[in-house]
């Protein structure tokens, strides 16, 4: 109940926060081009830009753009002065995105790595998120190394923070959320009372419980005989005919959160009786309602605009109406102003600088947040 409810209120959160900036790209003005167009009208010219693309060979050129320069981070690639700033990007866009799509909408796209569909508890479900967790850590913690060894730099502002904070929040959450739930009795007693009801006897449980506390990190409330071989052995056909098809070894797959486990093993049954499974659960669920909700309203949407602001500045014919040209620059100051430090290497920037050429960009174009103006941006003469 308590998820259902987090969850719709973050999503609705979520569409009012995207109508509200994508209202913006038809209602802000930018530059010196010009004001009196009609939002009507910088509507319909991005309609017909968008239609104009996809029912043309300038498809091929979106594609491109959306593939090196979005999924692989080409333009950041290309980044000489600090190669790190590609591998950063990289390890957070991909390890938050397979992430989405093979855990969090795993009922959804699991189909597409397994044809069992999504089992969390069996591989490659199991190897995957942890993997990905890792990789979205890693990315993480070089953000944070960035941030303070290039301190003057790269402006670090409240809303970096909390950016940084959730994303961090749930994969940390996440992956000690797994390790609390292979040591804990209470998730092994719901399972068993879920899928094998009432149909082992108490020396069969027994038999199971010591053969989970020998092979899978189990951590019992009270003592099992788990170093008694002929026990064990009993426990593992119990185990064969009940759980091994939904189960993988996490020794052998949750390569982060198991050795978490270990770690956590001398308290795990006071954690255990404390509710930690549970808490953690709500942690690590209600961070990413939160994260949902706040997405549109956050730095965090430049993973939308940005990627926008590109591929329209690579379709971008020579010459564009004036209600084109509007929308196309509030595009791009919303993909620039939330993706961090104007710096020479801003994809933004680059494609704007490669659209130009060797037309001599017009001052001022821009004149907004610090750093940011026509002499970083650049521009072209609009056309009418």
């Amino acid at each position: 109940m308590v998820y259902e409810i987090a969850f719709w209120a973050a999503l609705v959160i979520l569409g009012i926060g995207v109508i509200h900036r994508i209202d913006a790209w038809f209602l802000r003005d930018v530059g010196l081009g010009d004001r009196n167009a009609s939002t009507a009208q910088r509507f319909g010219a991005g309609v017909t830009g968008i239609l104009a693309a996809i029912f043309s060979a300038r498809i091929f050129t979106v594609l491109k753009v959306l593939i090196v320069d979005v999924l692989f981070q080409g333009r950041i690639l290309r980044d000489t002065k600090d190669p790190l700033a590609w591998v950063m990007h990289a390890a957070i866009f991909w390890g938050f995105l397979l992430l989405l799509v093979f855990h969090a909408l795993g009922s959804v796209f699991g189909v597409l790595i397994s044809s069992g569909g999504y089992v969390p508890t069996l591989n490659p479900f199991m190897v995957l998120r942890n993997l990905f967790g890792l990789l979205l850590l890693a990315g993480l913690a070089l953000a944070v190394v960035r941030r303070v060894v290039h301190s003057a730099e790269i402006r670090t502002a409240g809303a970096d923070v909390a950016a940084l904070a959730i994303l961090a929040l749930i994969a940390v959450s996440g992956l000690l959320l797994e390790a609390t739930k292979i040591t804990a009795g209470s998730a092994f007693d719901r399972m068993l009372a879920q899928y094998a009801g009432g149909g082992l006897s108490a020396d069969e449980t027994t038999a199971l419980r010591a053969y989970w506390v020998a092979e899978y990190g189990l951590v019992p409330a009270a003592p099992v005989p788990s170093h008694d071989r002929a026990v064990v052995a009993q426990g593992k056909i119990v185990h064969e005919a009940v759980c091994q098809s939904c189960h993988t070894p996490p020794g052998s797959a949750a390569f982060v959160s198991y050795p978490i486990s270990r770690a956590i093993a001398p308290v795990a049954a006071a954690l255990d009786r404390a509710g930690a499974v549970r808490g953690l659960w709500y942690l690590h669920v209600l961070t990413c309602c939160i994260g949902l909700g706040y997405l549109a309203f956050s730095k965090m949407f430049h993973v939308v605009s940005t990627p926008v602001s590109l591929m329209v500045a690579e379709v971008a014919g020579t010459r564009q109406s004036p209600a084109a040209v509007a929308t196309r620059q509030a595009i791009e100051l919303d993909g620039c102003s939330h993706g961090g430090a104007c710096h020479d290497t801003c994809p933004v920037k680059i494609r704007r600088l490669d659209r130009v050429g060797a037309t001599a960009p017009y001052e001022p174009m821009l004149a907004y947040v610090d750093h940011k103006n026509a002499g970083d941006l650049g521009s072209r003469p609009v056309s009418g």
